[in-house]
């Protein structure tokens, strides 16, 4: 009820700006996904399920054998120019409970053939199969949905998280993890508002996803969702929204200039959860905010961003 409350009174604030926030900055800093973190029941299964199935790379391993923690980095491209995936796990915490509030993934690249997954899976028990969708090319209907490929399949990785999968014939993409679906409560173009003030995107299109369901905003730092990684926001029962459980942890995006974006943050009403600062465990200059759903969003300085992952690139 507290977190209901609060999500109010922020859609309230930001409702009254009334023009007072300067987007100037957040649209110029040329922001990217780089890191898209959560937690994970079995680390050792899920990472073999994103490189058998899913055709997801292992970048490098971080972990700390005695205390049982471990994180494994994967993605489809270079961090240096493309996102990835954080999941990590710390069997010295509770189990993890992924909660209401999520929605799936997505995830498209040249390689992966639906028959060849759900075959693959059948074969090594892993995962499970939700359901198969199959549209003529530029199918009317898909492309409304935002789901602009020849066959779709939604699975669910062994953590528990769902995953659209998307299989594109001749159709290049130029970032493989593609996009991430969260659902939010309250009024959504004040979320829109948020994600374009604050957080730099722009509004792809808003949509119904059937008649008389809830409507959806998708939004990305690039003109159309075969580009970069997008979010896609899921209007819900704030009740289904205040259940975010302890999986999904947060995204982070790059920043040219971390300080000029906490100030652009602030002159937004928005909330800093965690000011400029050092991000913990790493040496990556860092400022934390929310969505008006409580949805976590980290800014990391770009510069600082690409030294670690240098120095941390031959370290398993």
């Amino acid at each position: 009820m507290a977190c209901h409350c609060q999500c109010v009174r922020y859609h309230r604030t930001l409702l009254r700006m009334s023009g007072s926030a300067d987007p100037s900055w957040a649209q110029q800093d040329k922001r990217r996904v780089l890191v898209i973190d959560i937690r994970v029941r079995n680390i050792e299964h899920t990472q073999q399920f994103y490189e058998q199935h899913l055709g997801m790379r292992l970048w490098r391993r971080l972990g700390d054998l005695q205390q049982g923690q471990f994180t494994s980095v994967c993605g489809y491209g270079p961090e240096q120019t493309n996102a990835s995936l954080h999941f990590h796990n710390d069997e010295q915490r509770s189990p993890v409970h992924l909660g209401k509030a999520f929605g799936h993934f997505s995830c498209s690249h040249p390689g992966l053939r639906i028959a060849k997954l759900i075959e693959d899976m059948q074969l090594t028990g892993t995962g499970r199969v939700s359901k198969v969708e199959e549209f003529e090319v530029a199918n009317v209907e898909s492309l409304r949905l935002g789901r602009d490929a020849d066959k779709i399949a939604c699975v669910v990785d062994p953590a528990g998280y769902y995953w659209e999968v998307l299989e594109r014939h001749e159709r290049n993409v130029s970032e493989a993890l593609c996009k991430v679906m969260l659902r939010v409560s309250g009024d959504l173009d004040t979320h829109i508002k948020f994600y374009h003030e604050v957080l730099g995107m722009r509004l792809i299109r808003k949509a119904h996803l059937a008649p008389g369901h809830h409507e959806c905003a998708y939004m990305s730092y690039n003109p159309s969702e075969r580009d970069g990684t997008w979010i896609e926001l899921l209007l819900s029962d704030p009740a289904q929204v205040n259940d975010k459980g302890d999986g999904f942890q947060f995204i982070a995006i790059s920043t040219k200039n971390v300080f000029q974006t906490a100030e652009s943050i602030r002159k937004a009403n928005a909330p800093i959860l965690q000011d400029v600062g050092h991000f913990p465990g790493t040496s990556i200059t860092s400022v934390v905010t929310q969505d008006p759903s409580g949805w976590k969003y980290v800014f990391f300085n770009e510069d600082d961003y690409q030294r670690d992952v240098e120095s941390r690139q031959h370290v398993h």
